[in-house]
């Protein structure tokens, strides 16, 4: 966020934060029936590998002694979240999404995988938190922290809701990768994914800006100072695929 002019990347233009949530929301409103569809097309399915190891990583982090509460912000049509209550489904889960259709989706997909100990669905703005603090044990976010409008608030709310000794979870693309790989992967982002966002979803405009997101989204270094600041300690970071997509995991003393 540049802190002059209260403005915000949205895409690859600067918008005032307000700007970015409303368009945001309506983005993902446009788009919510296409959503999972897209992401299989768009990652040729590497998003669920990448998924799944989330979702195992933040199942050693769950004991088996007693149930555990998570936070899925931007939890969308609730991916995390479904994986997490199928494998481990005695804990608690929240996904908190700015978007209700994205939710009204999540809800039938639950509901049609048979989910039976149902998460809580909240609409609302992960900067503006509805919820107290010290609750959480895990807080997870998967693609979604480069879409929020106010990140910086985001983390430290993320921060506040944690347990001392909770977790923080992000998955996130990452605009850089290994230098032999950087070539293809530009080419492929600007060149290829809003073709298919016209062709599978008749909105080139929205995943037009999905690539502009992730190509002014911070590199793995500053989102880590990012997390520091937030006063998160003990972060780690995995790379998938040559740094494509990155894996932040970051603990609340």
């Amino acid at each position: 966020m540049n802190k002059k002019n209260n403005t915000v990347f949205y895409g690859s233009k600067k918008v005032s934060i307000n700007e970015k949530r409303v368009n945001i929301t309506k983005i993902f409103t446009d788009i919510s029936k296409n959503y999972d569809k897209m992401n299989d097309i768009m990652s040729l399915g590497t998003h669920r590998l990448w998924k799944k190891d989330l979702v195992n990583r933040i199942g050693y982090n769950l004991p088996n002694h007693k149930n555990s509460q998570i936070l899925d912000i931007a939890g969308g049509t609730g991916d995390i979240s479904i994986e997490i209550l199928k494998k481990y489904p005695k804990n608690n889960i929240t996904i908190l999404d700015l978007t209700t259709e994205m939710i009204k989706i999540g809800k039938a997909k639950a509901i049609l995988q048979k989910i039976n100990n149902k998460p809580l669905w909240i609409a609302g703005d992960s900067a503006k938190l509805p919820l107290r603090n010290s609750i959480y044990d895990i807080v997870t976010c998967a693609f979604g922290i480069r879409n929020i409008a106010e990140i910086e608030k985001t983390l430290n709310n993320c921060y506040q809701v944690l347990k001392p000794g909770g977790k923080l979870f992000i998955l996130e693309f990452s605009p850089k990768t290994i230098p032999s790989f950087q070539g293809i992967y530009n080419f492929y982002l600007k060149n290829i994914i809003p073709i298919l966002g016209e062709k599978f979803a008749n909105n080139r405009n929205a995943y037009q800006y999905l690539i502009e997101s992730i190509e002014t989204f911070y590199t793995p270094d500053i989102f880590i100072k990012k997390l520091e600041n937030a006063n998160f300690k003990m972060i780690k970071l995995k790379n998938y695929l040559g740094g494509i997509a990155c894996l932040y995991i970051a603990v609340k003393i």
